[in-house]
Parts: structure tokens; C-alpha cells; sequence
């Protein structure tokens, strides 16, 4: 599978469709398993493409060029999987809202009806409040949740309330949520798993029906809330800050359409947010140690995200005690 690999991340550098979709057409007529396909070729692939717009080797036109060309292979991929004719369950999967990386989500829901689920898979930043109508019409046994960014696990929290007060579980999985249960079933999910086909064996033992969650009362949860009520001027404020801290030249990466300012401010707002809400000083510190390796391969000298926490820390913290905590210990 490593020239395979190989091969497909080169089509996907070169937007080359036709070359991505014939390799895993092949590789479907020799036998290969769609599942297998899904996970040590097309996902790995994937991550390259992140890995190199993160660190300034493409620009997003060329992230999201060769991200179409994953999806056409996964869209092959997934007409070679039969519906199943005895399914295990029917699972509702989608991505939070903010969460516009939806490829990952689509291969789970691939993955799920090759291992015997009847799916229906909703597509990138499903609004919670759209959800809840939609799966009374639906029905299903499950919603699963996909978030690959930290920054989106606030609104993976409204899915998992809209599920819960349709009186159906709820399954997280994705990059932002960590490597083990804890982000999820801060949020009050149901469960979490690792993989796709985790998924497939965790599902199975979720309770049918389940109560809606209870609200979130902690201090961190309680001044989550007040940061988004105060976003926008928090945001307006911190930027201003920011750029009025940082000398000329290590400003001059932030005007690019890859990293633009405002971009950087909102990721570190809505990952402080997240932190807030599972009360995971992590998820800051990995939202920090991203913004550093996106904004340094641009130009930016290497004060300016602890820059931008001292600002968010001094601006956020007026009122936000457990905020400016969390900030402190990620300075």
C-alpha cells in the first residue's frame, strides 16, 4: 500500500482526478477492502494535504483542489459499497457546525455501511437547530458527530444537545476530540470512538434512547457562554491590540488570504471557547502550537502568537477569571 500511498498523493499534488480515481478503481478490482482504502489511503493522503497548506507549502487553492480530488476517489469508493440488506442500524452522520472539513466525516459514513450500517451523511457545518427538525423526519438509532478542529467543538455540543432532546444518542469521533472519550463525553455525548470501524462496534452498545443532556453549569461552561455573547466585540478589540503589539514586518504575513488576522483572532477565540467547555486546558495549547506552525511557515516572527495570547489574556481576562487562568497556564 506505501507505493499506492505514494501514488495517490502525487495525484492529489498534481489535482490529477482521473490519475486518483483510476488508482483506488484498481485497487477495488484487485480486491482490495473499501474500508482499507479509506483509511490507509485516501485519509493519510489527506493529512498530507493539511500537513503542507498548515505549513505553507500549498496555498488554499491548491488544499482545496487536491481535497476534491479525495472526495471524487471516496465518492468511487463508496458507489463500489452496497447498501446493506439486513442493516445494523441506521446512523445520521454529520459535522458540526463551523466544521467544514467534511471529508473525514464522509468516510465514516462510508465506512459504517460497508460494516453494515444504512447511513445518511448530512455534509460540512450543520447548524444544530436545522438538525433537530430533521431527525424527527429521519429516525434514525444514531447521530454521529465528526470535528476535525478544536474550534468546532462548541457547536458539536448543540448537535449532541438536538440528538439527545430527539432522545437519540450520540457518537464523537474526529481529530478535535482527542484520543480518548474524555472531550466527548464532557460535551455529554453518548460515546467515542478512534476509527471508523471502532465506530461500527461502539455504536452497537449505545443506549437506544437516551434523556436530554443537562445543561453544562460549570464556571468554564458558564463563561464559555458569556465569550460568545461577547465574540465580536471581544474579536474587534483583540485584534486591534494585537496588530498595535506586533512591530511592521512580523505584522506583514497577516494580510495574506492564507493567514489573514481576523482568521488567527477567531481560531484562538473559538478554541478558548472549547477549553472553556470541557474545561481541556489541552485543547488551548494545541490551538496555540497550530497557530504557531501555520503563522511562522508565513512569515510571521515567532512572537507573534504569544503576542496574541498575552492580548486575549489581558483583554478576555477583565471578566473571564477561568479564561485568563487557562491563557496563563498556555502562555
Amino acid at each position: 500500500m506505501t507505493d499506492a500511498l505514494d501514488d495517490f498523493v502525487k495525484a492529489l499534488d498534481a489535482a490529477d482526478r482521473r490519475r486518483a480515481v483510476e488508482l483506488v478503481s484498481d485497487l477495488l478490482n484487485d480486491g482490495a477492502d473499501p474500508v482499507d482504502l479509506l483509511l490507509t489511503l485516501v485519509t493519510p493522503a489527506q493529512q498530507v494535504v493539511g500537513e503542507r497548506w498548515q505549513r505553507g507549502e500549498y496555498s488554499v487553492a491548491q488544499e482545496h483542489a487536491a481535497t476534491a480530488v479525495s472526495e471524487a476517489a471516496v465518492a468511487v469508493i463508496g458507489a463500489w459499497i452496497p447498501e446493506p440488506t439486513e442493516p445494523r442500524g441506521y446512523a445520521v452522520v454529520a459535522c458540526a457546525e463551523r466544521e467544514w472539513h467534511a471529508l473525514a466525516a464522509r468516510i465514516v459514513a462510508e465506512s459504517l455501511r460497508h460494516l453494515g450500517w444504512r447511513t445518511t451523511f448530512l455534509g460540512a457545518s450543520t447548524p444544530a437547530h436545522h438538525l433537530a427538525g430533521y431527525l424527527h423526519r429521519l429516525d434514525p438509532d444514531v447521530v454521529a458527530v465528526s470535528c476535525s478542529m478544536p474550534a468546532s467543538l462548541p457547536t458539536a455540543r448543540r448537535i449532541v444537545e438536538a440528538a439527545s432532546e430527539a432522545g437519540i444518542p450520540t457518537l464523537a469521533g474526529g481529530r478535535a476530540f482527542g484520543s480518548d472519550a474524555s472531550r466527548a463525553l464532557a460535551l455529554g455525548a453518548s460515546g467515542w470512538a478512534a476509527s471508523p470501524r471502532d465506530a461500527a462496534e461502539v455504536l452497537a452498545t449505545l443506549r437506544p434512547v437516551v434523556e436530554p443532556v443537562p445543561a453544562l453549569a460549570h464556571a468554564g461552561a458558564e463563561e464559555q457562554a458569556e465569550l460568545l455573547l461577547r465574540s465580536r466585540e471581544l474579536a474587534v478589540r483583540v485584534l486591534k491590540s494585537w496588530l498595535a503589539g506586533l512591530e511592521g514586518a512580523g505584522a506583514d504575513c497577516l494580510v495574506g488570504l492564507d493567514a489573514e488576522a481576523e482568521y488567527a483572532v477567531d481560531h484562538a477565540l473559538h478554541s478558548l471557547a472549547a477549553a472553556l467547555l470541557t474545561d481541556d486546558v489541552t485543547i488551548l495549547r494545541e490551538g496555540k502550537e497550530w497557530l504557531v506552525t501555520l503563522l511562522g511557515a508565513r512569515g510571521c516572527h515567532a512572537e507573534a502568537v504569544p503576542e496574541l495570547w498575552r492580548v486575549l489574556s489581558e483583554t478576555a481576562g477583565e471578566q473571564l477569571p477561568v479564561a485568563a487562568r487557562l491563557l496563563r497556564e498556555t502562555a
